[in-house]
């Protein structure tokens, strides 16, 4: 089991309210200001106001136009030239239908800086402040007796426990409140047609966005999500929604971005269908003995006789073969785990060791909590 909580306990401040320097004074000291010989004071600070909030308006304004701005052209750049006709010969789709929605394609010049700086990039002491509170805790217990029906046919039918799926959608959007501001067409558009080594994943992301919109009867024009182009509760990218979504009642297409159930049921097919092997561990923290393990890099993957060779011993008997080893970055005491098969289900959601630490932990503190309260 973890090792430490990692449970945030939010502190209550007593602050006292400041006036807002770029506000205009109050209705009551404005006519307080307004009498005798303050008009003439008050009239030149009102002025000077008025222009600092039209500066302050027009600077906002370029700002914003400078991140975000509609290229009405952006269907006659050669590369989405060559794309749109791929797609028109591959999928039979209309060469006029996608010129006019690429047209429509807004740049944001952050959601290249947002893919290149993500938050798995912080050390785990803090990617663990952000994701295992008392807060989210709470939040996915209330979830889960939220849709404890779509959680217990999800964990029958597929093997998968309900508290990694709530753990999962608890990290990914915060159970539905975070999914995303940008639209998909825009995000995947931004990355698919960039300079970026990952171009070619977000242009066949891109594809099946368009499949996906065409096949499940959706308006790609609408469709919000994720810096990167990732849909809904779960956050699946256009690739994973059209080949692990399952829609939890009987009807013709799931709806991962407003049914919670449909996105429940698509979690444990995505595991499932990765291997997820039922009733099995996922991580124990490792004891370290002696020095040795300052001679070995993680994260790896060892025969258990080597682990053992370098001072590490599972907290539990397990008896596998090979052994993967991480290292997670704590403030005063680098913490060890070994990781099971269970553990590489997970990071095939995300790749990052803290992502998939993270959905473990959250899933334990949810469960243990449950049962506490029931």
């Amino acid at each position: 089991m973890p090792a430490k909580t990692g449970i945030q306990r939010r502190t209550t401040r007593k602050c006292s309210i400041q006036h807002n320097p770029w506000m205009p004074p109050p209705r009551n000291l404005s006519l307080r200001l307004s009498c005798g010989w303050h008009d003439g004071l008050f009239s030149v600070m009102r002025m000077l106001y008025m222009k600092l909030k039209k500066i302050l308006i027009s600077l906002l304004f370029l700002c914003w136009a400078h991140l975000t701005f509609a290229d009405t052209n952006f269907a006659s750049r050669p590369d989405v030239q060559a794309f749109i006709d791929q797609m028109c010969h591959h999928y039979h789709f209309k060469k006029s239908e996608l010129v006019y929605v690429f047209n429509t394609v807004r740049i944001h010049k952050q959601v290249i800086q947002q893919v290149f700086k993500p938050v798995e990039d912080n050390p785990w002491y803090t990617y663990q402040m952000i994701f295992i509170t008392e807060s989210r805790i709470h939040q996915g217990v209330k979830f889960w007796d939220k849709h404890r029906a779509a959680l217990a046919a999800a964990e029958k039918k597929y093997g998968i426990p309900a508290s990694l799926i709530v753990a999962t959608i608890g990290v990914e959007t915060k159970y539905g409140k975070h999914t995303g501001d940008y639209r998909v067409l825009d995000a995947l558009s931004n990355l698919a047609f960039s300079s970026s080594r990952r171009a070619p994943f977000f242009r066949s992301e891109l594809k099946d966005f368009l499949l996906l919109a065409r096949e499940n009867h959706l308006d790609p024009l609408r469709m919000k999500g994720s810096y990167a182009g990732a849909i809904g509760f779960p956050q699946f990218m256009p690739s994973s929604y059209r080949h692990y979504a399952v829609a939890y009642a009987d009807k013709a297409h799931p709806d991962l971005s407003r049914n919670a159930n449909d996105a429940i049921i698509s979690i444990a097919n995505y595991y499932k269908q990765h291997g997820w092997q039922t009733s099995q561990p996922i991580a124990v923290p490792a004891i370290v003995h002696g020095s040795n393990y300052r001679q070995m890099d993680t994260p790896i993957t060892l025969p258990t006789k080597s682990l053992l060779h370098y001072g590490f011993t599972p907290h539990s008997h397990e008896t596998v073969e090979k052994l993967n080893l991480i290292k997670l970055e704590d403030k005063k005491h680098d913490e060890y785990w070994i990781a099971f098969h269970n553990f590489d289900v997970i990071k095939l959601y995300n790749t990052s060791d803290l992502y998939a630490m993270a959905v473990y932990q959250l899933s334990y503190y949810i469960d243990r909590t449950r049962k506490r309260i029931l």
